[in-house]
């Protein structure tokens, strides 16, 4: 089995990093000075870093900075949702009738007699 890939807000100690597309592209720092938010998400040699008042504050200042230039064209709001948004897990596959008897049959044959 392999581990699910990290996408959105995922915690790191006291740092958050914002994973998308399976690469970080933003991280928030609380350091001596404060907390700092780093971006990744422009050329893979250039970071930014800004500084900000808090850590909910740097994680909002980085979903909206990151999905105003990654995913352009966008609404705002829906773009943060995409950033953010946990990927949804595959459904499970139906039971079929046949399968669904069998379980009733397996519990009814384990219960204990004298149990309902």
């Amino acid at each position: 089995m392999t581990a699910p890939r990290p996408h959105g807000w995922v915690q790191f100690g006291e740092s958050w990093c914002l994973w998308w597309n399976v690469r970080q592209i933003a991280g928030v720092q609380p350091g001596a000075h404060g907390i700092t938010v780093i971006f990744s998400c422009r050329k893979l040699w250039q970071d930014k870093r800004v500084s900000a008042a808090g850590v909910s504050q740097g994680k909002r200042y980085a979903e909206r900075w990151c999905a105003a230039r990654i995913l352009e064209g966008v609404p705002l709001r829906q773009a943060v949702q995409g950033l953010t948004a946990k990927p949804e897990e595959p459904a499970q596959p139906k039971r079929s009738a046949t399968q669904l008897q069998q379980d009733r049959r397996l519990s009814e044959a384990l219960k204990l007699p004298g149990e309902r």
